[in-house]
């Protein structure tokens, strides 16, 4: 294998030979000066390919920000800064790194992140060197490089993971709700109010029923204007955001699943089926009265219009669609998938083609916990998910918004 190396300049000077290890390349180190943290592409090991446009990389940015964010900890300060030609990286960079909670800053006590993008003939390569004190970590995220697709009008698409609550207790769905979000568990629905100093619940409502949970019962929220229902095995729930009302009865709902017919969620029960008897998890809407959903023993099975299986695909647990992303170049499929030995999911992207086949993209995304729902957005055309992640570390549930970003 042949190593290409890097010059680099690190943020107390030069650092010589820092070798960083992936699948077929090795880094020998970043590209990172002194202040004002300059890129010293006069060097002459640095290899031609560090001055990509944002187009080379761009797909790699979510997951990149999610590593650095992951890094960083919760609520953390952080300097980014990136080569001047890759000021465009930088500023996507920046903002999914604020929409992670870091507080970008320009100077003070803050750590110092220093990133840089290159790619040789097998792979697009984004590394992060993070300083705070004495401390120094890195970050990398690879991507086999596709020189068929290198310059071609072909979108290039990320997916976008934006956090919008956090809390202790089991969290089932998050609903937007005007200017307040709704927050489903299995024993309430709360009314959550955004303040200067971050989202707080205002108010909560029991849900009022006889029934026995299944061990992992799911929930789904609908908001319709001023009102909204909750859906749980064997119950529905109805009420209003102003004021805030909410009754329950043991009375099984059509739950709203991305569009698919389904005969609800049975009393102790955490699978759906459609009136012809199909048996499925999720549903990921894909457009033409098609959906890709997460079947019996955790294969993506496509359903016809009719609700029949057309064509089996994948396993996953979870699966959301988005039919109408990136100017209609979709449909698009956001999966997940778990990473071996670790208590963290992974986020997949595939492109649909021909209606009954998964293309996958190098966009995937680290999960600071494991998934345990992914709704899709049952309104008709809407491009965004709810994902529900539980991070076990820090023991608390986490709600994230899923949308896609398109590029050409």
């Amino acid at each position: 294998m042949r190593v290409l190396s890097f010059a680099a300049v690190g943020f107390h000077g030069r650092e010589w030979r820092t070798r960083l290890a992936s699948a077929a390349l090795a880094l020998a180190t970043l590209s990172i000066p002194a202040s004002p943290f300059g890129f010293a592409q006069g060097d002459p090991e640095f290899t031609e390919g560090s001055a990509q446009p944002l187009e080379a990389f761009v797909d790699l940015a979510p997951d990149f920000a999610s590593k650095i964010a992951s890094a960083l900890g919760p609520g953390a300060a952080a300097v980014v800064a990136f080569a001047p030609e890759q000021s465009r990286m930088q500023s996507e960079v920046v903002r999914l790194l604020a929409a992670r909670g870091v507080r970008i800053v320009e100077r003070g006590d803050a750590a110092l992140v220093a990133g840089d993008c290159s790619m040789n003939l097998r792979e697009r390569v984004c590394v992060a060197e993070i300083r705070r004190g004495d401390d120094r970590r890195v970050v990398m995220t690879t991507r086999v490089r596709d020189r068929a697709g290198d310059g071609g009008t072909e979108p290039i698409v990320g997916i976008e993971l934006r956090p919008i609550y956090t809390q202790r207790r089991p969290m089932l769905d998050v609903a937007q709700a005007g200017d307040r979000r709704l927050v489903l568990t299995a024993d309430a629905v709360s009314l959550v109010e955004n303040d200067p100093a971050g989202a707080r619940a205002i108010a909560s409502h029991p849900i009022t029923t006889a029934r026995v949970w299944p061990r992992d019962v799911r929930g789904r929220l609908r908001v319709a204007a001023s009102s909204f229902e909750a859906f749980l095995p064997g119950v529905t729930c109805r009420g209003t955001v102003t004021p805030f009302t909410l009754a329950c009865a043991d009375e099984s709902e059509p739950w709203p699943i991305g569009g698919l017919a389904n005969n609800g969620m049975a009393p102790s029960r955490n699978a759906f089926s459609t009136p012809d008897g199909f048996t499925f998890y999720e549903a990921a809407p894909i457009g033409s009265a098609r959906w890709l959903v997460v079947g019996e023993r955790g294969v993506l099975t496509f359903v016809d219009p009719r609700g029949r299986a057309a064509a089996r695909a994948d396993p996953a647990d979870h699966a959301a669609g988005f039919p109408e992303s990136c100017a209609a170049d979709g449909p698009y499929v956001v999966a997940d998938a778990r990473a071996p030995d670790t208590n963290a999911d992974t986020l997949r992207l595939f492109r649909v083609l021909d209606g009954t086949r998964l293309v996958p993209l190098p966009s995937t995304v680290t999960l600071p916990g494991a998934l345990t729902a992914l709704w899709s957005a049952e309104a008709a055309g809407a491009a965004a998910a709810t994902a529900i992640v539980h991070d076990i570390n820090a023991g608390r549930y986490e709600a994230f918004h899923i949308s896609l970003s398109c590029a050409r």
